[in-house]
């Protein structure tokens, strides 16, 4: 049995309710846009790969910006396309009004990256993130410790 289906009805719940919160605070910001968070999303995950983010980065570290200089992967449209399911040209679309507001930045090869402004101006959301993490993890630990 998988952990969460073992303490399913300790973190269910606290998933749930941070999970509303949480996409909620996401649609607001993005003025409905879910499909843009997910496009957002997918450039961020490929400035902190999975397989060369450092186990002991700390948040604080993430928000400066130093420790992810070496880490970004490059991404183009079509892989966006092809990870999100959404149509190139929807991307595309969607990927020139990130621009417009500095959530993205596009280099001369093509490749996505996260812009500077997405970090300052994005802020409040990535924090609901971490909320919404530190609830499940707690919700996990308590009912581990029972």
């Amino acid at each position: 049995m998988k952990i969460a289906e073992l303490h399913f009805g300790a973190v269910w719940p606290v998933h749930v309710e941070g999970f509303i919160r949480l996409l909620s605070g996401l649609r607001q910001v993005f003025d409905g846009d879910l499909d843009s968070v997910l496009i957002l999303a997918v450039v961020g995950s490929a400035v902190l790969p999975r397989d060369r983010l450092p186990k002991d980065l700390a948040y604080e570290d993430f928000l400066t910006g130093e420790s992810r200089r070496n880490l970004v992967t490059p991404l183009n449209t079509h892989s966006i396309s092809q990870i999100t399911g959404i149509s190139r040209e929807s991307v595309r679309r969607k990927l020139s009004k990130l621009q417009k507001k500095g959530w993205t930045v596009r280099d001369n090869r093509g490749h996505w990256a996260i812009g500077d402004e997405a970090r300052s101006q994005l802020h409040p959301v990535t924090d609901m993130s971490m909320e919404y993490l530190s609830s499940v993890v707690q919700a996990f630990d308590k009912a581990r410790s029972r």
